[in-house]
């Protein structure tokens, strides 16, 4: 059930991937605005979890998701009938903010029903589980948009929407049995305030953030890089593919090595390997061996090494703040992971990367750096933390 709410997010960010050099040419517009639909929709997956998060807090799990799958329905029902690149923009906002709803309540109730180690492996398994729906939605989003455009895409989200209302209508149990008994503003204000202050969950959620904005960079400037290499929308697809099947080792490996080593080992040891495929990769490209086989295969390090550091920096960060405001503390994090992810991987587009791809691996490595940096203040954890 988890595995299915999740993948709602995760579809739409995915399947529209393989479209942008499309969706630039059909509204006769730069890629510096047709990414604005991957943009958009991934700052508002940052800040709705702000909104969210504490929502549950305090009307529970079940109740808020509804709302969050709603307004995702909502948004890509506009999305299919966008007349122009304003309107899918708009239209993108609201589906990323009904879709923040679904990353971050799975995660809350994860936790509600585990002990920290525990849900690290848990989310571990679930989010192997989930890496398969973009392993499906690249390669079937390029053939979409070969067959009958970008609509086809939205078309497909709206389609998973229903669904996905449907099962949790029928399928999911509220978990949450600590309720607060009323949602102040004020309140909310102070509780994410002492959130800045407490150093374990700032380094975790901005580990998450780097970490994400590889990934996210990948999306907006490697289908222009493929297409410059004289690639289809739909080739792009089933070579992309290749990373999130390597997440899903990754994340299948961190279940089992978790409970052993812990969550901070495991989150500096996928920090260091994220170096060494960034390194590899931007080294290739700088060095003019610029191919596909040169972009996927460091490519699949860096997934495999995300999946042994991004469960645990999750449930790291969440369990680094109280059980009362645990739904505040995942959205928080999950905020500044989108937030910084989105922001960075906008940043490889503004600065050139759809054109020159060594631009966008060259501030990418310095991230991976930066990302290993952050493992170096965190405090060990223990089975009982």
């Amino acid at each position: 059930m988890l595995v299915l709410i999740t993948s709602t997010s995760v579809l739409a960010t995915a399947i529209i991937t393989p479209s942008l050099p499309g969706i630039a040419e059909s509204f006769s517009v730069t890629p510096n605005s047709a990414q604005q639909v991957l943009t958009v929709y991934l700052l508002m997956l940052g800040l709705g979890q702000l909104v969210f998060g504490p929502a549950s807090d305090r009307f529970g799990r079940r109740l808020t998701l509804f709302a969050g799958l709603g307004l995702y329905l909502l948004g890509s029902v506009l999305a299919s009938f966008a007349p122009h690149l304003e309107f899918l923009v708009l239209a993108r906002s609201i589906q990323g903010l009904g879709a923040s709803a679904a990353l971050v309540l799975p995660r809350v109730i994860i936790n509600d029903t585990h002990q920290p180690r525990a849900a690290a492996a848990s989310l571990a398994a679930v989010t192997a589980a989930m890496a398969i729906t973009p392993m499906i939605s690249f390669p079937f989003g390029g053939i979409l948009f070969e067959f009958f455009g970008w609509r086809g895409s939205m078309v497909v989200t709206t389609l998973l929407g229903v669904a996905t209302i449907v099962a949790t209508l029928f399928l999911l149990q509220e978990t949450n049995s600590v309720r607060q008994r009323r949602l102040r503003l004020v309140s909310v204000a102070v509780d994410y305030l002492s959130l800045t202050k407490n150093k374990q969950f700032l380094l975790l959620a901005t580990n998450m953030g780097l970490h994400t904005s590889i990934f996210y960079s990948f999306l907006n400037f490697l289908p222009f890089s493929f297409k410059h290499l004289g690639y289809s929308a739909s080739e792009f697809g089933y070579y992309i593919m290749l990373l999130p099947t390597s997440f899903i080792f990754g994340n299948l490996i961190s279940r089992k090595l978790t409970p052993i080593l812990g969550i901070t080992k495991m989150v500096r040891m996928g920090s260091l390997m994220i170096i060494a495929g960034m390194s590899v990769m931007a080294g290739l490209v700088f060095l003019g061996f610029e191919s596909a086989w040169g972009l996927v295969l460091p490519g699949m390090v860096y997934s495999l090494a995300v999946g042994f550091s991004l469960p645990n920096a999750t449930m790291g960060a969440i369990n680094a703040v109280g059980r009362s405001v645990r739904g505040l503390g995942s959205g928080l994090a999950g905020s500044l992971q989108m937030l910084l992810g989105s922001g960075i991987a906008a940043s490889t587009i503004l600065l050139g990367a759809a054109e020159d791809t060594r631009i966008g691996l060259g501030i990418l490595l310095l991230v991976a750096i930066a990302s290993f940096v952050t493992t170096l203040f965190l405090v060990d954890d223990s089975e009982d933390t």
